[in-house]
């Protein structure tokens, strides 16, 4: 009984003090929990203005996300690799390179040190920093850093995923922009067979990559194959948005180049002039 009242003495003696420090943790802890929810929502918001094309407000709120996070995690955290990839690709979509770039290796090294060499997340900024090369045209640095992503997403996910697609389009992008079409080739074709699969036999994302292919097999001298490709894109496009969509004048017009570069003037004619009427109907 005395240990009993005793232990009621001291809780009543300290009882206001254990109060005063829970609800001081209560006040340290609940702005945290605030930053961590601010950086959320301005990087959610980042990636939304981004998706609709607002480049220019896109950068001033992942600026601020970036900031948050930085002030709010741990260095090291695959939070701020998260705003610094994001921003990032706003700066690049500015044509600034060099400000992207540290940005890109800074969150790889994160990345890296977090979640290990082969993740996803690993891939991602490699192909990110490709891209920072590929519009510079500086295509032997791009091609390391997109084989390199490449690798690790066909580890990760298997070589015949949807997501190693991009990859293999920018790969067979490089190729085709230095005239290299028989390197090319292979990526675009191995890209259109996973399309195929994923996305099924005449799904409309399947006809830009047919066109690209036809285009490259026309400049190898393979018309045969060159034309089937192009009709079949061409079909494609036509029994998903119609006749006189934009993205059948894009068709047209590699068509009409094609019978053109074939000796076949009159059929070139005849698409030439198709493509230009759905453009001017676009225009009116």
């Amino acid at each position: 009984m005395t240990t009993l009242v005793h232990s009621m003495k001291h809780l009543c003696r300290y009882g206001t003090k254990v109060l005063f420090i829970l609800v001081l943790f209560g006040a340290c802890a609940f702005p945290a929990y605030t930053q961590e929810h601010l950086w959320k929502e301005l990087n959610d918001k980042t990636t939304s203005l981004l998706q609709n094309k607002r480049y220019a407000d896109a950068t001033k709120v992942g600026e601020q996300a970036l900031k948050v996070a930085k002030s709010t995690f741990p260095p090291g955290d695959t939070r701020i690799a998260d705003s610094m990839n994001l921003l990032g690709i706003l700066y690049r979509t500015y044509g600034r390179y060099a400000d992207a770039e540290p940005l890109f290796h800074q969150a790889l090294a994160i990345y890296k040190e977090s979640l290990g060499s082969d993740h996803p997340s690993v891939a991602k900024v490699l192909y990110e920093i490709g891209e920072n090369f590929f519009f510079q045209d500086k295509y032997a640095e791009a091609e390391s850093f997109y084989s390199q992503s490449l690798g690790i997403y066909e580890k990760a996910l298997g070589a015949d995923h949807p997501g190693v697609v991009d990859v293999l389009n920018r790969l067979g992008e490089i190729y085709q922009d230095q005239k290299k079409y028989a390197e090319a080739v292979p990526f675009y074709k191995r890209a259109l067979a996973i399309e195929e699969k994923t996305l099924g036999v005449g799904h409309p994302d399947l006809a830009s990559a047919m066109n690209n292919l036809a285009t490259l097999y026309y400049h190898q001298g393979e018309n045969a194959t060159a034309e089937s490709l192009y009709k079949q894109a061409l079909e494609i496009y036509e029994k998903a948005y119609g006749k006189d969509h934009p993205l059948i004048a894009t068709v047209l017009e590699k068509m009409a180049e094609f019978y053109n570069g074939t000796g076949k003037k009159s059929k070139a004619k005849q698409f030439t002039a198709r493509a230009k009427k759905i453009y001017s109907n676009y225009q009116k």
